[in-house]
């Protein structure tokens, strides 16, 4: 007999065309089901590994043995006579059949799936990395409700540009400069352009091209180099096109460190032209606006901006403050810098190195110099609508402020942050996602997005979502201050106590950390247990965590108490009143009694149906 013929006999064939539906199929499954399962990525590489492994494996096995009523013998070990490879080979086709089928079903899910996932993609206008398994609907919402604008058009990632100067001091003005060009760009028309936060994610990482563009979902990456020297600076850029690592544009200038401010309006509208777009008036006059022409104002105003940059610690925070002041001290017409000067010291109001009164006090005014300055600057607008709300108690007038500021900046993830910050706590809900998902686009890889995203549907009850936010948060700054009690918050509304424990003692902020502990012991019954915690907690912060004091009492029961502590945080000015009173989840055992609808209608919210 022919080997061709042997082949046909000893069934090779069946069984290579058995395995080859089988694996098809395993694959199949594999895509389907592995993201759900937590598989790592090489997880498909490996199975695909195996199964082309055992192809080979499989053909000499049908060649070498034989199935017969004993079990396997070795093929020549089996007479012609009792051979049944005849009946083996009709359950071979009866099998492949059937695999046959199951794999057309599986072909056509799979089908399905990415033709949605290509609809989806449609709807969103943008291209958008795979999300985790954790975060699916997180994104998927992010991209379809991003707004106009928002994933749509030409975008582009400013990555921070590399100090070459000799002095690393001099670092502050390379991120300062990059920081200003952001600016610029994101009041270009059509434009998108990636926040601060995310793009800084990158500074002294060897990051490619293509893994940034993919990453924050851009088509463009502005990348560049300072040398400072004295009264002279060397600046240089290049603009790259990610889909092909191409360069549109490259220029270098060397200036006089009085000539920055042309320098920076050179780059910017050279980037423009390069991308094909038209940088309307209005645009251009509003990355000026508030601006200096005195080029060290300008230094020290790029230096606190660094330094408010760098987290809460009291001395960052305070030599931030000085900077800001040294920037107005050499133009007391810089209304950017007051504007900064209002965010430095309202930090320091919120975290307690001030008192509420004094510290937000100083903020307000430096906000409304600002805005006396410079009537159209959205940061002096938000930095006022924070302090006048927080002083006055009053919340009525401070959507214009909020709106105002949307107006002349929507293309600023701070912007989109801060009026969802706003808008959740006034009640309404849609308005604070979609600004809240507006921002997070903006500002992709930005743990503080996600966070502030996170708080907001939670307020609006939408605890699985404020879940994924949060989760998305600590995966992209596990150590951040503030996130894990974000997660706990986020798990505590949803009665999953033993997992919202865990993740608030994560939390290295303690008050925030000995709030949400208290509120686990009084929402699991242990009531005693959470009013030694209670009384720990009173003894150390005293009157400037009245707001946690009253959440805390509503959950144990004790209405009174709770609403004598909010009364108490009305008069401290306590930050978290206004931010919380009329949607906190924590405080809807107060709801409907007299007298904290008394205190919800002091604070001028207008109610949203």
């Amino acid at each position: 007999m022919s080997l061709l013929g042997e082949l046909k006999r000893r069934n090779v064939f069946r069984v290579a065309t058995f395995y080859v539906v089988a694996a098809w199929i395993l694959l199949q499954a594999g895509d389907l089901l592995f993201d759900t399962l937590g598989v790592p990525p090489f997880g498909m590489k490996l199975l695909l590994g195996l199964l082309i492994l055992g192809f080979p494996l499989a053909l000499i096995f049908a060649w070498v043995f034989e199935l017969t009523p004993e079990g396997l013998k070795r093929e020549h070990e089996v007479s012609r006579d009792a051979s049944i490879a005849a009946q083996t080979a009709s359950k071979l086709n009866l099998l492949i059949v059937g695999l046959l089928v199951i794999a057309i079903g599986l072909g056509i899910a799979n089908w399905l799936g990415h033709r949605q996932e290509r609809d989806t993609g449609q709807v969103a206008g943008t291209s958008q990395p795979k999300p985790t398994s954790a975060t699916t609907a997180l994104s998927g919402n992010v991209a379809s409700t991003a707004g106009p604008g928002i994933g749509a058009g030409v975008s582009i990632a400013v990555l921070p540009f590399v100090n070459m100067s000799d002095d690393k001091a001099n670092e502050y003005f390379s991120d300062g400069l990059t920081e200003e060009l952001l600016n610029v760009l994101a009041n270009v028309p059509g434009l998108r352009v990636i926040a601060r936060t995310s793009s800084f994610a990158y500074k002294g990482k060897d990051a490619k091209i293509a893994d940034v563009a993919r990453d924050l979902s851009v088509d463009h990456v502005l990348e560049g180099s300072v040398r400072k020297a004295g009264d002279t600076v060397r600046i240089t850029t290049q603009l790259i096109r990610a889909a092909d690592s191409s360069h549109l544009w490259s220029e270098t200038y060397d200036r006089k460190l009085d000539d920055i401010f042309a320098v920076q309006d050179d780059i910017s509208k050279s980037v423009v032209d390069a991308l094909k777009l038209k940088l309307l008036t209005d645009g251009h006059k509003a990355a000026d606006v508030g601006g200096t022409t005195d080029a060290h104002a300008y230094e020290a105003y790029l230096l606190g901006r660094h330094l408010l940059a760098q987290g809460e610690a009291e001395g960052t925070l305070r030599a931030s403050l000085r900077s800001f002041e040294k920037a107005v001290e050499l133009d007391p017409n810089y209304a950017q810098a007051y504007a900064g000067k209002a965010a430095a010291q309202s930090r320091l109001a919120s975290n307690g190195y001030d008192g509420f009164d004094v510290g937000f006090g100083k903020a307000r005014q430096a906000a409304q110099r600002s805005l006396e300055l410079a009537p159209n600057l959205a940061e002096g607008y938000l930095a006022l609508a924070f302090t006048q709300g927080v002083l006055s108690g009053d919340v009525s007038g401070n959507y214009a402020l909020y709106e105002r500021a949307l107006q002349l900046n929507p293309g600023s993830a701070l912007v989109q942050q801060s009026y969802a910050d706003f808008a959740t706590t006034a009640g309404a809900h849609e308005q604070a996602i979609a600004a809240g998902q507006r921002a997070v686009a903006l500002d992709p890889i930005s743990a503080p997005a996600y966070n502030s995203l996170s708080a907001v549907y939670a307020n609006a009850r939408r605890y699985p979502e404020a879940e994924a936010a949060a989760r998305h948060a600590l995966q992209l700054a596990p150590g951040r201050p503030g996130t894990s009690a974000t997660l706990g918050y986020a798990l505590l509304l949803q009665s999953r106590f033993d997992e919202a424990g865990a993740a608030c003692e994560a939390e290295s902020v303690k008050w925030t950390r000995l709030t949400c502990r208290a509120l686990v012991l009084a929402m699991t019954g242990k009531q005693q247990a959470a009013r030694r915690e209670l009384t720990a907690f009173q003894a150390e912060f005293g009157d400037p965590a009245s707001y946690q004091y009253a959440e805390i009492e509503a959950q144990l029961g004790d209405k009174s108490a709770a609403l004598r502590w909010l009364e108490n945080a009305r008069r401290v000015h306590d930050p978290g009143y206004l931010g919380g009173i009329l949607i906190d989840p924590l405080l809807d055992p107060l709801r409907g009694d007299p007298r904290f609808e008394q205190l919800v209608n002091q604070a001028g919210f207008v109610r949203k149906p």
